[in-house]
């Protein structure tokens, strides 16, 4: 066999791992939407929790598939570390001394190393890669043109997107579930303006770190073309965000009260709604439409 041989044969075994691994973001995407359907409406048994864990699964599996294609194995290991490295050692550094998110205590049960819950640390890492995903569409002349001044400005924009999700979520967490709770609350429904700076702070970190080396991880050619391999991750961005009005669609009566302030539960359900149309759908929207501006995608330029 010859080198050229050889290099199609590699090339042609690549293109059938891209199809592959393209069809199974669209399974775990199917599965994820069915999971999330069957989550967000509060059931009251233990079926609940199942579900919501299938949710999580499926869409961990999404992200890490979806990353896979587009830096391949090592460039998504090194995206995933520099998230969760950075994401629990500011979230310990705040506990601890109140810098960037503001001083405040997790409440969830099971392990806390230095007062962090490790599934919140892995959290920063799978919500920041979708993050990451429509910050290239919407910055990006190609989503995958990782050189120039994209290493400056794709990290900032993906930061803004990272936070607007924590900015519909975070008042229903602290406020109303109690998972987590902020020693002077204040701001937006007891939530103060320190959270999120510091979201924006550590997705930003994370997110340069990674922009300095992502041109040694060229993507699947094969899959980056594909207008799906970007729609996909508009598509569950945006829908994650219809979780609110359902949810205030069952929002409990009464009020809650925080730090002396009471607020009616149900208008921070309403104002979850609102954050989340103007932020998440707002983001999702436009990269979905810089896909179809692009279509057919060209392959990615080198760099």
């Amino acid at each position: 066999m010859t080198g050229e041989d050889r290099q199609q044969q590699t090339s042609g075994t690549g293109r059938d791992s891209a199809v592959v691994r393209l069809l199974l973001c669209w399974i775990f995407a199917a599965l994820w939407l069915l999971f999330f359907l069957g989550s967000v409406v509060p059931a009251g048994s233990d079926s609940s929790a199942i579900t919501s864990g299938l949710q999580a699964l499926c869409f961990v599996l999404f992200v890490v598939t979806h990353a896979s294609l587009s830096n391949g194995w090592r460039g998504a290991g090194l995206f995933f570390a520099f998230a969760v490295v950075v994401a629990f050692l500011l979230e310990a550094s705040s506990i601890a001394t109140g810098f960037p998110f503001g001083f405040y205590v997790h409440h969830v049960a099971g392990p806390k190393p230095l007062g962090v819950p490790p599934h919140v640390a892995i959290g920063y890492a799978i919500l920041g890669w979708m993050a990451w995903t429509l910050a290239r569409l919407i910055v990006r002349q190609h989503p995958s043109a990782s050189g120039g001044f994209n290493r400056f400005t794709t990290p900032l924009v993906a930061s803004f997107i990272l936070t607007a999700y924590d900015y519909a979520y975070d008042p229903i967490g602290s406020t109303v579930l109690g998972m987590w709770s902020y020693r002077y609350p204040s701001g937006y429904f007891g939530v103060p303006l320190s959270n999120f700076l510091g979201w924006m702070f550590t997705g930003w970190v994370f997110f340069q770190l990674f922009a300095l080396i992502e041109s040694r991880f060229p993507p699947n050619r094969a899959a980056v073309t594909q207008a799906s391999y970007w729609l996909l991750p508009c598509l569950l961005w945006g829908v994650s965000a219809v979780q609110y009005p359902i949810k205030l669609a069952h929002a409990p009566a009464g009020s809650v009260a925080v730090a002396g302030r009471t607020f009616v539960t149900a208008d921070v359900y309403e104002a979850a709604v609102v954050a989340a149309l103007l932020t998440m759908v707002f983001a999702a929207v436009t990269a979905a439409f810089r896909v179809c501006a692009l279509v057919p995608l060209p392959d990615p330029p080198t760099t």
